[in-house]
């Protein structure tokens, strides 16, 4: 938190050499505590030992969730004795979990950079905080005392995400309501269909949050934003978060009045762009990943990156992160569409939720779940719409009343089977 806060001021070039100084001290510290990276670098050539520049780190090959799952044990360090280890893993939204091991100086670095981020927003430690979120995906099971103590130390207060309806988000508004916290941390879905419900049914809401929302675990969509700015007001700003299970907490728009872009803790990893193309796939490199190093470590999300941003190189903001990196349509030339663009395309019809899920003969299914006033001539221009940008594939429009979410309970908006 020191550092954080007294580099805040630091030059371009003051941040760039603490990035290099640590990254280096990270690409030795793997090279001569994992077999994993040792192999790798005797493989490509690459001197962890020398002063390598950030050019030399931007050829060294990305590492992908298919190569952690195969490294193992190989990519944990040796150093570290096995009871300081503690084990995580994703939510497994795109397939099988990754499993990573973390020690002590990444969680007190991690930890940290979730605290300052709030800090830097107005939400310092001490703060009301209600985590819209998926606390636990057993309904049946009850917070333990631990963590009921750690609730109350914290300030917090859970408030499930994963199973909703109409009288649940009744009782969340009355709930919160008398908990008036300062800020609403939430799955980004969850409370964009929490905002529809308040503004359906005419409600206000007066007591909170009483500083700002932050959202978190899958993309905030436009449509979501504006609804959720709608209900609350523009003067309780929507900062979306970014990072993973995985990878850790990245970055954070730090104004989204004034601009959707964000900022990267750099001071906890780099976040680069794998090809020079302006919207590429992110890569990160945790420069504090004393159990487990992940270098250039390829997440699974598109982002758009400034001009200027070079593999390699620190990128210390992020123009937008666009969405997941499988999650488009492919057609048959070889040419795809992302699924960003659809949320767009349905932005104006009454549809509450919706799902496109390309199968691996490239056909489309889209399941909709329809809102008030939905009709017939609603399905048909839907059909003509998606139909468009499709082209020639294979399409049809099925009714649900909910859509699945999968393990993680993120909302996706269109999910591809197929293999390229």
């Amino acid at each position: 938190m020191k550092l954080r806060r007294e580099s805040l001021d630091w030059s371009f070039d003051q941040k760039l050499e603490w990035v290099l100084n640590n990254l280096r001290r990270a690409v030795r510290k793997a090279a001569a505590e994992t077999s994993f990276y040792k192999t790798t670098f005797e493989r490509v050539g690459f001197d962890a030992n020398s002063n390598f520049t950030l050019d030399d780190f931007g050829r060294l090959p990305a590492l992908t969730r298919e190569d952690v799952h195969s490294a193992g044990t190989d990519l944990i360090s040796t150093a570290i004795p096995k009871r300081f280890l503690v084990q995580d893993s994703t939510g497994g939204s795109t397939g099988a979990p990754t499993r990573i091991w973390t020690g002590p100086e990444e969680r007190g670095w991690s930890e940290s950079g979730i605290e300052f981020a709030l800090e830097s927003i107005g939400v310092p430690a001490g703060s009301r905080i209600a985590y819209f979120w998926g606390h636990h995906l057993d309904p049946q099971l009850k917070p333990t005392q631990k963590e009921k103590l750690r609730s109350w130390a914290m300030n917090y207060r859970f408030f499930d995400s994963f199973r909703l309806s109409k009288q649940t988000f009744q009782a969340y508004h009355e709930q919160l309501e008398r908990y008036a916290p300062d800020c609403i941390v939430a799955y980004s879905s969850a409370l964009g269909q929490f905002a529809e419900y308040l503004r359906a049914n005419g409600i206000r809401p007066i007591n909170y949050p009483r500083v700002c929302f932050v959202t978190g675990a899958e993309k905030l969509y436009p449509h979501h934003r504006a609804e959720i700015e709608e209900v609350f007001g523009r003067d309780k700003p929507v900062h979306e978060r970014y990072g993973g299970r995985d990878f850790g907490p990245v970055a954070i728009q730090p104004d989204p009045k004034h601009s959707l872009r964000y900022s990267i803790d750099w001071t906890w990893a780099i976040v680069e762009r794998e090809t020079p193309d302006i919207c590429s796939p992110i890569l990160v490199t945790k420069l504090h990943a004393d159990a487990m190093p992940l270098i250039r470590y390829r997440v699974g999300d598109i982002g758009r990156f400034a001009p200027e941003a070079k593999p390699g190189w620190p990128a210390f903001e992020l123009d937008e992160v666009i969405g997941r990196e499988l999650d488009g349509i492919q057609k048959p030339d070889g040419s795809w569409l992302h699924g960003s663009q659809f949320p767009h395309l349905l932005k104006d019809f009454p549809v509450r939720e919706f799902m496109l899920v390309q199968a691996e003969d490239l056909s489309i299914e889209m399941a909709i779940v329809p809102d008030t006033g939905f009709g017939e001539a609603d399905r048909r221009k839907i059909f003509e719409t998606i139909s468009a940008n499709t082209g020639n594939l294979p399409f049809e429009i099925r009714f649900t009343d909910a859509i699945d979410r999968g393990p993680a309970n993120k909302w996706r908006p269109v999910v591809s089977r197929v293999r390229t």
